[in-house]
C-alpha cells in the first residue's frame, strides 16, 4: 500500500523497475543510481538533523523544509517518523 506521507509521483517512482525509470522523463528526477539514494523535499517539524548518518543526509532550508538524501531502502522508515509531515521528489524543469 502506498505511503500517504509520500507524494503520489514518488510512490510511483519507488515502485517502478530500473528499466521503467530509465524510460521515463519524470520519474528518475532526484534519483542517484550509483548510491541508490533519492534527493527528497521534506516538510517537517522538530529536529531531523539528529538522523544524519551514512544513509540519511539532511540539508535544512527554511520554514520547516529540508532537502533529505535518503537511501532507497530507508525511505519508508524515514517517512514514518513523527517529525516528517510530507515527502516529495524534485521535479525536472524544461525550457520551451
Amino acid at each position: 500500500m502506498p505511503n500517504p506521507k509520500l507524494e503520489n509521483l514518488l510512490n510511483l517512482a519507488l515502485s517502478a523497475t530500473s528499466s521503467e525509470l530509465e524510460k521515463s522523463v519524470l520519474l528518475p528526477a532526484g534519483y542517484m543510481q550509483e548510491t541508490r539514494s533519492w534527493e527528497l523535499i521534506v516538510k517537517y517539524h522538530g529536529a531531523l538533523e539528529r538522523l544524519e548518518s551514512e544513509v540519511i543526509h539532511i540539508e535544512p532550508l527554511i520554514s520547516g523544509y529540508c532537502i533529505a538524501t535518503v537511501r532507497e531502502d530507508f525511505i519508508d522508515a524515514f517517512a514514518a517518523l513523527d517529525e516528517v509531515e510530507y515527502v516529495e521528489k524534485p521535479k525536472s524543469l524544461y525550457f520551451n
